[in-house]
């Protein structure tokens, strides 16, 4: 809670008009409320919702894509040979290792989920790093294939119209970094990894590499 009200008060005494790039997507916020599109209180919560998934989910993806293909080296060696393949690897790295495996969701009506009754105004958790893995949408669905094709199909960033507004930044920063590592790293090598205990993330609080 500490460190939520340090981004609480950032978000409305920074993340402000005069402060933000001229034509960017936070000043965009401040035009809409302004406008009355969306009310001004809400402003510093949309601040927030840019900002925080964009850190940890980010860093989490990025990770555990150097930890899979240093468990997979033949994939990497494909995206090596064919940089090409890089934006099906980023989509086959989110759909392994989601780096939010769930999020709770609004029941708007009643509904029947294969004999599951789900009561109007009750709320549902949406699995999606089960649903990443479920062999009746990908083959194998454990196997890690950059080859694969996942475009609009993983569930990494939700779905919908509450599907993740960072997606395309996330996607372009993982691709600069793979690109950049392709043409300079052979090979990545695990020393030390330990697992981020967290209910809702999914990533490493400690993942040491060495490259070659």
């Amino acid at each position: 809670m500490p460190v939520l009200a340090e981004m609480m008060h950032y978000a409305r005494t920074h993340a402000v008009p005069g402060k933000l790039k001229p034509g960017s997507w936070a000043e965009a916020i401040h035009q809409a409320a302004s406008a009355g599109e969306v009310p001004s209180e809400a402003v510093p919560v949309m601040m927030i919702d840019y900002m925080g998934p964009s850190l940890d989910t980010t860093v989490f993806a990025i990770s555990s894509g150097v930890w899979l293909f240093a468990n997979h080296p033949d994939q990497w060696d494909l995206v090596r040979d064919d940089p090409s393949l890089i934006p099906g690897a980023i989509n086959e790295i989110l759909r392994m290792e989601a780096p939010v495996q769930g999020f709770s969701r609004y029941v708007a009506r009643d509904y029947d989920l294969d004999g599951v009754p789900l009561p109007k105004a009750s709320r549902a958790i949406a699995f999606y790093g089960a649903a990443n893995r479920d062999p009746r949408q990908f083959p194998d669905p454990d196997h890690f294939d950059v080859r694969r094709n996942n475009a609009g199909r993983h569930l990494a960033f939700g779905g919908g119209p509450h599907m993740c507004l960072g997606q395309n930044l996330a996607k372009l920063e993982m691709r600069a970094l793979f690109t950049a590592l392709a043409r300079r790293v052979k090979r990545f090598c695990i020393e030390e990894e330990e697992r981020l205990l967290n209910n809702v993330l999914r990533g490493f609080s400690k993942l040491i590499v060495t490259v070659e």
